[in-house]
């Protein structure tokens, strides 16, 4: 069976960018599980009573249903220090409850908070989220993406960021980068030196 997962965040009750949420499962739903019925979840999910001032991740795991609903209070892990690494096979083109790959080449470069993966030169995501740069004009998000997040198209649709092609060579022309997934805004992402992304 293939299992994919979504993870939502929640404040004070509130799923966010849920129509993000809607559009990527019910287009990984008609892909890979030849599914047409649009699922809606501000429907499909309860809201448990929640701490008001604690974000948390609602994480649903799905196929053909929704098999899990978990709800955990969330905390920012900020990363400091990123390894370039190449795997120019790697596909994670939707968001697959299966992450084996994405963990063991993040567990191989341990020496740095986390990773970027490249494939062929070009930059793609960290292993959990999307990565943007600043040229000191303008936040630019790799136009290679190994999954396109929620949070990312959200910022592209409102012209926060914009997204180009980016390959190893280009690193020098930004002055730091952030990470952004549904659960971190650009905004609270912490800054990350060109000096502390390792080949």
């Amino acid at each position: 069976m293939c299992l994919l997962f979504e993870s939502i965040k929640v404040i004070n009750g509130e799923m966010l960018c849920v129509d993000y949420h809607n559009q990527r499962i019910n287009r990984a739903r008609h892909q890979l599980l030849d599914q047409t019925e649009p699922w809606d979840l501000r429907t499909m999910i309860k809201m448990p009573e929640l701490s008001g001032n604690q974000v948390y991740k609602c994480k649903i795991v799905y196929a053909n249903e929704i098999i899990s609903i978990d709800f955990q209070p969330y905390t920012i892990k900020p990363l400091q220090t990123l390894k370039l690494v190449e795997c120019p096979d790697l596909t994670y083109n939707h968001k697959y409850l299966d992450r084996s790959r994405l963990e063991l080449l993040k567990s191989s470069n341990s020496q740095t908070d986390d990773i970027i993966i490249v494939k062929h030169e070009f930059l793609t995501d960290c292993s959990f989220a999307n990565i943007v740069f600043f040229d000191n004009e303008k936040w630019i998000t790799p136009s290679t993406p190994l999954l396109k997040g929620t949070k990312r198209q959200k910022y592209i649709n409102n012209q926060t960021v914009v997204e180009d092609e980016i390959k190893i060579s280009d690193l020098k022309f930004f002055s730091k980068a952030r990470i952004i997934n549904a659960m971190i805004n650009l905004e609270e992402s912490r800054d990350i030196l060109p000096e502390n992304i390792f080949k």
